[in-house]
């Protein structure tokens, strides 16, 4: 009879004490590991690629996790003058160097955009010729790859170009 009037009693009192005291709050950064940091990661379903050429001449970008892109049709100079300026985008790049394909894009009469010209594999061959085809395609892209924007003629006038793309992170 004791026990049973004890139990009563310490029984909703220790549940209270697990139910506040223990563990470690999942999201508070304090008490995360890092890899239950990564497993949380919320990654963007758009993700922006911006050149600084007072800067750098390039930006890479390491692909946390498999992903699925659209490549953008177009690049939009930020600040600076995009006038006689090309881009080359490499993605599927290795640390190696190998990438598996390249698109470029050349300034237009427009100070401010950067047009599609065409996409290569890394053996040269045409893949994309047409900006149009671009935006009816999702292109694969591997965890642990990188894309890469690169300036390819810089002339050190600050120019920032930005290359936007649609994710799909699978």
């Amino acid at each position: 009879m004791m026990f049973s009037n004890l139990t009563k009693k310490l029984c909703p009192l220790l549940s209270l004490a697990i139910a506040f005291g223990c563990g470690k709050k999942i999201s508070d950064p304090k008490t995360t590991t890092a890899s239950t940091r990564e497993l949380t990661l919320e990654l963007p379903t758009d993700l922006k690629i911006v050149v600084n050429e007072s800067e750098s001449s390039f930006k890479r970008y390491e692909l946390p996790e498999n992903a699925w892109f659209q490549l953008p049709t177009k690049l939009l100079a930020k600040e600076g003058n995009a006038i006689g300026k090309q881009i080359k985008i490499y993605y599927n790049l290795w640390s190696s160097g190998e990438y598996e394909f390249q698109c470029s894009y050349r300034s237009t009469s427009r100070a401010t955009e950067l047009a599609f010209e065409r996409c290569v594999s890394s053996s040269g061959v045409e893949i994309i010729s047409n900006s149009g085809d671009m935006e009816s395609v999702d292109f694969p892209m591997d965890k642990g790859a990188s894309v890469k924007v690169e300036l390819t003629n810089p002339t050190g006038t600050g120019m920032k170009i930005e290359s936007s793309y649609i994710v799909d992170w699978k």
